[in-house]
């Protein structure tokens, strides 16, 4: 069938179809060219298609394909929030998937994932949801392709390490055991390595795990996940929020006293503002929070109020996201977004003292965090540029943990590893091929 389709738009065997297929080739571990070359050899198999790889390195790759400039590519998506709506509205909604280079929009797919989403009845969603896979197969927004296991290792004596199925990983809860041998030398900071690279650490922009575990780290969402957990519970919210009888109104009891690391008061204008700011200057993240929030309310000092499109039973778990964390006006000023700033004085557990993009970033912590300080008091982001570099870092001592993206292979290799310990994390890690839906395809002579 879809060899008749390519053909029926003019395509042949002595015309295929030919295209790009791009993909960032580190930033998904070690084995994504090799899928990427299966991919483009079962394509290739019907004849009527031929396909060209592109790779590209992930911040560049990001900035593309929210721009439009990807006709067909890989992403790899973790779940914003535990509902099935963070695995469709994202791709398939008018609003939200031109943010991930999608560019899909169909009114009828609209209403159904809003109509799923505000649902409250299990039975009433899970037929919707049946309808909505329908029109998915019919006119395929994304592919989605394989699950893939997530790794971390640690050296012996890193003690805390834990990702929950939020897939949040929290710096402040690690500590050095008394067998342990920091890389650093000192107790007193620790060295993470990554192959992720920085997009974006505008609060009201970052839409990348990486960025969004820095801006996590940094800062604080008005709720938060008990580490290693998928429970939920006040973050920069004194407790739960209060709901209106329709459900349509969130509002929210900030915890007194809140500063930003600098010492400016946290307030609920600071929320509006933050909402306000989103909304101007519309970045990478903003269709999320415009999918659900119509408005934002201070109703005093310390109360904000956030009025929704719809009832939507998880917006709990959507205020835990990185965007309802609130933006310090004198790192993110109102009229331009800052995807690399110098510094990040939030509220979380530690700030975020210098960044040298490509190489390493430093964090110490927080004096104005309202909760308890960290066992580690500094931290050291270390960025490499593949997993193979990085896990033999891990092994000779070089970092104390090795993180995303450490890919399958590396992992298998270091579990025979004496000093390592390597974890699987227990969190849902979806490749997709993304097409954009406005991209100008022309068929030779068109």
């Amino acid at each position: 069938m879809a060899i008749e389709l390519v053909k029926s738009e003019g395509y042949s065997e002595e015309n295929p179809f030919t295209f790009t297929l791009y993909y960032p080739p580190e930033h998904y571990g070690t084995t994504t060219a090799d899928v990427m070359q299966v991919v483009k050899e079962q394509l290739e198999e019907t004849g009527v298609m031929k396909v060209e790889l592109q790779s590209m390195n992930w911040a560049e790759y990001v900035d593309a394909f929210v721009a439009g400039e990807l006709p067909f590519f890989i992403l790899g998506w973790f779940p914003d929030f535990a509902d099935p709506d963070t695995w469709l509205s994202p791709f398939a909604t008018c609003l939200s998937s031109p943010d991930n280079g999608v560019f899909y929009c169909n009114e009828e797919m609209d209403a159904l994932l809003l109509e799923a989403a505000s649902a409250s009845d299990p039975e009433q969603r899970q037929e919707l949801y049946n309808q909505v896979g329908e029109l998915y197969a019919e006119d395929v927004p994304t592919i989605p392709l394989f699950w893939e296991p997530e790794f971390i290792t640690y050296r012996t004596g890193v003690q805390g390490v834990t990702i929950g199925a939020p897939f949040e990983f929290n710096y402040n809860v690690l500590s050095f055991g008394p067998d342990a041998q920091p890389a650093s030398g000192s107790t007193d900071t620790i060295i993470i390595g990554t192959t992720d690279e920085v997009n974006s650490l505008d609060p009201q922009d970052a839409y990348s795990t990486h960025d969004w575990e820095i801006l996590k780290n940094t800062n604080m969402a008005l709720l938060s996940y008990t580490p290693g957990t998928s429970e939920l519970v006040p973050g920069a919210a004194a407790e739960f929020p209060q709901v209106s009888e329709d459900g349509k109104t969130y509002t929210f009891k900030l915890k007194e006293g809140l500063k930003f690391a600098d010492g400016t008061p946290v307030t609920a204008q600071t929320y509006v503002d933050s909402w306000n700011r989103l909304n101007t200057l519309e970045g990478q993240v903003s269709g999320l929070i415009q999918l659900y929030v119509e408005s934002v309310e201070a109703i005093d000092e310390l109360t904000v109020a956030y009025h929704l499109k719809a009832s939507f039973g998880f917006f709990p778990a959507v205020a835990a996201t990185a965007p309802f964390i609130p933006a310090n006006p004198a790192d993110f000023t109102a009229d331009t977004i800052n995807q690399f700033p110098t510094k990040i004085d939030g509220i979380g557990p530690y700030r975020m003292v210098s960044h040298e993009v490509g190489q390493q970033m430093v964090l110490e912590a927080n004096p104005e965090y309202l909760g308890e300080a960290p066992a580690i008091k500094n931290v050291i982001i270390r960025y490499f540029a593949d997993p193979t570099t990085m896990s033999n870092a891990v092994e000779k001592g070089e970092i104390d943990i090795a993180w995303r993206t450490l890919g399958p292979v590396e992992a298998v290799r270091l579990q025979s590893v004496q000093g390592v310990t390597v974890q699987v994390v227990d969190a849902p890690a979806l490749r997709y091929m993304v097409f954009n839906h406005q991209y100008p395809y022309k068929a030779e002579g068109e």
